[in-house]
């Protein structure tokens, strides 16, 4: 399978892009019936999704599992945690990316100005959350929901349990600050180049959180 061959595949759609936020503690899976779901890494897997359409992930580990429940993984050519090429046999239903660097967190990454995608591939940056909203514009969402892209502390927790955690707090606040910042760039580059609407979903009936505590990152970048 190319990627190609998934472009423009649900074209005018609402795609609801899964990130890993402590929010998905409140939703159910449910929720998520017959709707198009584009998630990152692990994030359906534990969330219980059965069966997301995509997901796309930077780890081929987890690209690895992702496969036994998706129907689509995006993954890139070399793992960025090993460096490796994919080891064993590729599942039929995953796809990789030309890369030409991985983008990481220490990098000043903007897919606006210095770090444009490659006309054959996708966006990598400091999370490969960007790569799941690229993933939903490229395969035609007319509207993007990201779900669980918190960049913050709800009630004490980062992430979905049984995700795991980004280090200790300080590495949690920097990684947290670069996130929100490139979330935000993401956002502007899939408005200005495919002219979609990108909002988030708020499993609260409102933003007063139902009492609730949110404690966003240090703003260091």
């Amino acid at each position: 399978m190319e990627l190609e061959e998934i472009k423009n595949l649900y074209a005018g759609e609402t795609a609801w892009v899964l990130g890993s936020g402590g929010t998905l503690n409140h939703l159910h899976p449910e929720f998520f019936r017959n709707k198009l779901v584009v998630s990152t890494n692990l994030g359906p897997v534990l969330f219980g999704i059965t069966r997301p359409q995509f997901v796309f992930s930077h780890y081929h580990a987890e690209a690895d599992r992702a496969a036994k429940v998706a129907s689509v993984v995006v993954t890139l050519e070399k793992d960025t945690r090993t460096r490796n090429a994919w080891q064993g046999e590729k599942p039929a239903n995953v796809i990789f990316i030309p890369q030409d660097s991985y983008r990481g967190p220490s990098d000043q990454w903007n897919p606006n100005s210095t770090h444009p995608p490659r006309q054959d591939s996708l966006v990598y940056g400091s999370s490969s959350l960007h790569g799941a909203m690229h993933l939903a514009a490229y395969v035609g969402a007319a509207h993007i929901v990201m779900v669980g892209a918190d960049c913050g502390i709800l009630d004490g927790k980062v992430n979905l349990d049984g995700y795991g955690i980004l280090g200790g707090q300080g590495d949690t606040d920097r990684i947290l600050s670069l996130y929100e910042r490139d979330h935000n760039r993401m956002k502007q580059y899939l408005v200005n180049t495919y002219g979609v609407t990108v909002y988030s979903l708020n499993p609260f009936i409102n933003l007063n959180l139902e009492g609730h505590t949110f404690v966003g990152p240090d703003k260091r970048y």
